[in-house]
């Protein structure tokens, strides 16, 4: 059976076999089609600014190199914020993988997980779905919030609690 709709998806990595890999295994389903393969920001910026997607699907290496502040992915989320975007990762850390969840991103799957993993994050996501994230990334932010549980972040020192909202280091 053909699909009359397909869903239109552009990838983004700087990597040319995971752009090929995500092609391939998404055009294996006959309900996506990737209209679109770029190598960096710019082309991203302008595929998404001369047509309309309704996934976009981003390797982090698109980040700049050491990048944990995830930039990029901000700007992408402020200049197309009704496209949902699917974070494609090899980050294992907590404190990273909190910090691109933050960025705006839609969903997260990791390189490691299974195709079927990644696949529902794609679905749930197109379904609307925020904060999606694959069984493996939920996994790796657990330890996070375990951490940060074991460790009271405002204790008690006699009669003053200190509650620390931002740290501002000099320029």
């Amino acid at each position: 059976m053909m699909h009359e709709y397909k869903i239109r998806i552009v990838v983004a990595d700087d990597r040319p076999v995971v752009l090929y890999g995500l092609q391939s295994w998404f055009e294996s389903h006959e309900r996506f089609q990737v209209t679109a393969c770029v190598r960096n920001a710019d082309q991203l910026f302008a595929r998404l600014k001369a047509a309309t997607y309704d996934l976009i699907v981003v390797g982090c290496g698109m980040e700049a190199p050491g990048a944990k502040d995830f930039a990029f992915m901000r700007a992408l989320r402020q200049a197309f914020p009704d496209t949902p975007v699917v974070a494609f990762t090899e980050e294992t850390g907590a404190p990273s993988l909190a910090a691109l969840q933050r960025s705006g991103v839609s969903g997260i799957a990791s390189t490691r997980d299974e195709a079927r993993a990644f696949e529902r994050v794609c679905e749930r996501v197109l379904s609307g779905a925020k904060n999606v994230l694959s069984p493996r990334i939920a996994a790796w932010l657990g330890t996070l919030e375990a951490l940060i549980s074991a460790v009271d972040a405002s204790p008690d020192y006699g009669a003053t609690r200190i509650r620390i909202r931002q740290f501002i280091t000099p320029a």
